[in-house]
C-alpha cells in the first residue's frame, strides 16, 4: 500500500469513526494539507485534525509534525494494522486500527525536535512504539534503548506514565472529553 493510500485510508477511517460517534465532522480533500478533518461542536467551536497513517505501528516514525502549537488542533496517529502475505503480497486486515490523538500544544512533550542539515526543514518527529508505550506500557514492544533516547531527548530521569496517559488520547478518551459538547 502506498503512503498516499495509507494516509487516505487513515483519514477516512477516522472521519467515519467521528460520524459513528455522532460528531458534525467534515473531511478535506487534497494531498498537501495540514487539516484533514474538522469537527464543529454545538457551541460553534471548531476542532481540526491532522491525520497521520501508517500500515502499522511496528515500523518507522512520524515525521514532519509542525512546530506550531495551535489551540483545538490535534494530531491523529493511526496504525491500520495491515498484515501482508509474504508469498502473494495480499493485504489482510484482521485487527481494529490503533488510533492515538494528541493536541498539537502537547507535541513537544512526546516528540523530538529536528532540523535538516541544510536548515531548510524542521519540525517534530516521534516513534509510534514510544507513543503506544506512553499511553499503555503493556501494548508496545518498545526497546529499552529507545526509552533511554526518549528520556535523554526530553531531559527526564524517569517516565511519568500518568502524565502521558492524560496527554495521549484513544478514540474513547476523546469521546469522553467531548461527549457533552457535540
Amino acid at each position: 500500500m502506498s503512503a498516499i493510500n495509507t494516509n487516505m485510508a487513515s483519514e477516512f477511517w477516522f472521519f467515519c469513526q467521528l460520524h459513528r460517534l455522532g460528531y458534525e465532522a467534515y473531511i478535506t480533500l487534497g494531498n498537501t494539507k495540514a487539516i484533514d478533518v474538522v469537527v464543529v461542536l454545538k457551541d460553534g467551536t471548531k476542532l481540526s485534525f491532522d491525520v497521520r497513517g501508517k500500515e502499522n505501528f511496528r515500523l518507522g516514525t512520524y515525521q514532519y509534525l509542525d512546530k506550531k502549537s495551535i489551540k483545538n488542533h490535534f494530531y491523529v496517529f493511526i496504525g491500520l494494522e495491515i498484515q501482508k502475505s509474504k508469498s502473494t503480497k495480499k493485504i489482510f486486515i484482521d485487527k481494529e486500527p490503533v488510533c492515538l490523538i494528541v493536541e498539537s500544544m502537547d507535541i513537544p512533550n512526546i516528540a523530538h525536535a529536528w532540523e535538516s542539515k541544510d536548515k531548510n526543514a524542521a519540525g517534530y518527529g516521534l516513534d509510534p512504539k514510544i507513543l503506544m508505550y506512553l499511553k499503555d506500557e503493556k501494548s508496545s514492544k518498545v526497546k529499552i534503548n529507545n526509552l533511554d533516547i526518549f528520556k535523554k531527548q526530553h531531559g527526564l530521569d524517569t517516565i511519568d506514565l500518568k502524565k502521558y496517559d492524560s496527554i495521549i488520547m484513544k478514540l474513547n478518551d476523546f469521546e469522553t472529553k467531548y461527549y457533552g459538547l457535540k
